[in-house]
């Protein structure tokens, strides 16, 4: 779906199930590298608590430092309860959250391509 809106918007976009991975924690980084994003958006889906360690592990990958990332979940709350407050947009229901996520995957973008 957002990959969808993204497109829409005039944004390239490549999707991945980081599931889909046999390793992910060497996988999902060679993935993003290949395809040189300006901006990975990452789900933090069930179980919450492997799939937000998940991503601070690909974030802490060093050739990742400076990949901008916007992390989204469909349930904020549950998520919260599992890690603690993040920063993460919750999935969006309705037009006004599709348009706030792709708010913050353009801010982002151009926090990248400006010097």
């Amino acid at each position: 779906m957002l990959c969808d809106w993204f497109k829409q918007h005039g944004h390239h976009c490549v999707t991945a199930v980081v599931a889909d991975f046999p390793r992910a924690h060497e996988d999902v980084p060679q993935f993003i590298h290949k395809h040189g994003p300006d901006v990975v958006v990452y789900d933090v889906a069930m179980p919450y608590a492997s799939s937000w360690d998940l991503l601070d592990a690909i974030r802490s990958d060093p050739s990742l430092t400076a990949q901008p990332f916007v992390v989204t979940t469909p349930n904020k709350k549950t998520l919260e309860e599992a890690v603690g407050e993040t920063s993460a947009l919750e999935l969006p229901g309705l037009t006004t959250d599709l348009r706030r996520i792709l708010k913050a995957v353009e801010a982002a973008g151009r926090s990248v391509s400006t010097p």
